[in-house]
């Protein structure tokens, strides 16, 4: 009778144990976690040079636009070489374009953003404009078309020149 006793007791205390164990976490393969960290970096394929850079785009068009205006695009720079580039300098042919730009060097893989913007101001008909971009990998033309047209001419009413209201 004991033994029955002390076996049965034996039983509820592994049943007991098991019932109260953490549940193990099924192992995630090698090959789960790469194709993971794959999806989610971005797909830039690197080139051979050490600082090699592709734009999103090379040319833009305002299309028309008023005098007056001051329009902006964005150019999109991506580091496919080997080597972190700075953008060092830019060239532009006149003060109506503006470009901005990070200081910071752009990691391979990377991008960054090159803001580039036109004051119309004064500058009518159709426009076209470059900038040169120069990185510690060369020279880069951006450039861009803007067709600037005249204000709608209003009339008016000049301080202290006498009002007609009519009445009935």
């Amino acid at each position: 009778m004991k033994k029955i006793a002390i076996l049965s007791l034996s039983a509820l205390l592994i049943i007991g144990l098991a019932a109260f164990q953490q549940p193990k976490k099924p192992k995630k393969s090698a090959k789960s976690t790469a194709k993971k960290e794959s999806t989610t970096a971005p797909k830039v394929a690197l080139s051979d040079k050490a600082y090699d850079v592709k734009f999103d785009k090379t040319f833009h068009d305002f299309g028309k636009v008023s005098e007056g205006e001051q329009v902006e695009t964005i150019y999109v720079i991506t580091n496919i070489g080997k080597e972190p580039v700075l953008i060092q300098t830019h060239e532009v042919q006149c003060g109506c374009t503006t470009p901005s730009y990070s200081k910071e060097p752009i990691m391979p893989g990377k991008s960054t953003n090159i803001k580039v913007g036109f004051n119309t101001n004064g500058k009518l008909g159709v426009n076209n404009k470059t900038v040169t971009i120069t990185t510690n990998g060369g020279k880069h033309e951006l450039s861009f078309k803007c067709e600037v047209t005249e204000k709608a001419k209003v009339d008016p009413i000049e301080p202290g020149s006498p009002m007609k209201i009519k009445t009935n």
